[in-house]
């Protein structure tokens, strides 16, 4: 009687997976799903990443490869991306062409931005290695959001350019919101039978209420809004700054906690941060705390009372999609969020609580709604979590691995009912953590 495998043609084997990341891979949450799920399901998977001060060149984390280039991420102008994105580009294409003759991978996985990095993987593809690229953010998009200029200027046209070639390079392109895929099909850069969109979505075997329970502040009397990630203009923590001054009249234990990622070139705007703080006479109510890992956010989010998203409205704020919300979402917490494009596609009325960029009063008056009426929060937060249900890292994971099986032609897993696995289930050594030394 035929297998499984034989009656799909597809047999089941493991295969060997390269990504490439400009970004510190131990920060970066949708890498590291992609990269542990592979891993678990016992596939060989190795990343090339920026090294982080005082880490080692080469480790192993749950079971991933991790190769950590010798460069570290500075924030700067034009002329300091490109040469940053340069060097790296560099020294991905020479690790890829060695590997390619000796360990040759079936896939690299090029995550934007820039999208140029695909070109990496050149000596790989010419040798018959498949090529993805991930798109985490549209570079046009992106620029203009980060340089306050529209999409008209004359330094979006090489990034459009680059986009189109990097786009065609790849055997398959993925997208992190189904908006930016339209986008880039609307521009011609790809084809819907070439593409696929894989949501932002949170790990919940990390972040589970099982594990982390919400406990609220250490103080009853606190009323906890929690920031996590980059401090710049654009994000919007100064809204959050802004509010402080405006409800605590209403919310007397009002207190903001921040857990910055910084780079080296990202204390200014922190320190903006506090002079606005002690100008609105709230400098006692922001708290600063060392930046954590991804692994210590689901027992930070555990301790606060509301989740926010706060950015600056642009062409590409818009559209992108935080995965702080979908973590928010998964850990119970009511959130009080812009009004954007892409959160009003993904998020049903009632679900979460939405005010215009600027208008603190209206923020403002959600937060004490939901301060007065605690129960009400909770009901809000049971109800946003109809968006895991319609999409959780399996299905965004499955949807990966089916593409992966296509380009490969081959099976990622077995028959489940046959070796009782789940597919995405860590085996008991998966979570082992081992130094290699160099």
């Amino acid at each position: 009687m035929k297998t499984e495998e034989t009656k799909q043609g597809k047999p089941h084997r493991k295969i060997r997976v390269g990504m490439v990341v400009h970004a510190y891979y131990e920060k970066d949450a949708r890498v590291r799903r992609y990269a542990e799920s592979l891993a678990k399901l016992g596939h060989y998977v190795e990343i090339i990443a920026l090294r982080g001060k005082g880490l080692p060149k080469k480790e192993i984390l749950e079971g991933v490869h991790l190769v950590r280039a010798p460069l570290d991420r500075k924030r700067g102008g034009t002329f300091r991306y490109l040469f940053e994105y340069f060097v790296f580009l560099f020294l991905a294409f020479w690790h890829l062409t060695k590997k390619t003759f000796h360990k040759r991978f079936d896939v690299v996985h090029v995550h934007n931005m820039p999208d140029f990095l695909v070109f990496s993987a050149l000596i790989p593809k010419v040798f018959g290695t498949k090529i993805v690229l991930d798109v985490h953010d549209l570079m046009p998009e992106v620029y203009a959001s980060k340089f306050h200029c529209n999409l008209n200027h004359p330094m979006i046209f090489p990034l459009r350019v680059q986009e189109i070639a990097s786009h065609l390079f790849a055997d398959k392109v993925i997208f992190a919101t189904s908006i930016f895929q339209n986008i880039a099909i609307g521009r011609g850069t790809c084809q819907k039978k070439d593409s696929l969109v894989v949501l932002n979505a949170p790990d919940t075997e990390l972040f589970n209420e099982g594990a982390h329970p919400w406990k609220g502040p250490e103080d009853p009397e606190e009323f906890r809004l929690l920031y996590l990630g980059t401090v710049s203009d654009r994000h919007g923590p100064d809204q959050l700054v802004k509010v402080l001054a405006m409800a605590q009249d209403r919310i007397p234990g009002i207190r903001l906690v921040l857990h910055p990622k910084l780079a080296d070139g990202e204390g200014e705007p922190l320190a903006a941060l506090e002079r606005l703080a002690g100008e609105l006479g709230v400098s006692h109510r922001l708290d600063i705390r060392p930046s954590i890992d991804l692994r210590q956010v689901p027992e930070v989010m555990s301790h606060s009372s509301v989740g926010t998203f706060t950015p600056h409205m642009d062409v590409h704020i818009d559209i992108a999609l935080s995965l702080k919300v979908p973590e928010y979402v998964a850990m119970s917490l009511p959130i009080v969020t812009v009004n954007t494009k892409i959160m009003r596609t993904l998020f049903q009325e009632g679900e979460v609580l939405y005010f215009e960029d600027g208008d603190i009063e209206t923020f403002a008056n959600h937060l004490v709604f939901l301060y007065e009426h605690p129960a009400e929060a909770q009901a809000m937060a049971r109800r946003a979590k109809r968006f895991l249900n319609e999409h959780s890292w399996d299905q965004e994971f499955n949807n990966y691995r089916e593409a992966l099986e296509s380009l490969c032609e081959c099976r990622l897993i077995p028959d489940l009912e046959k070796k009782g696995r789940n597919s995405t289930r860590p085996t008991k050594d998966s979570s082992r953590k081992k130094e290699i030394s160099v």
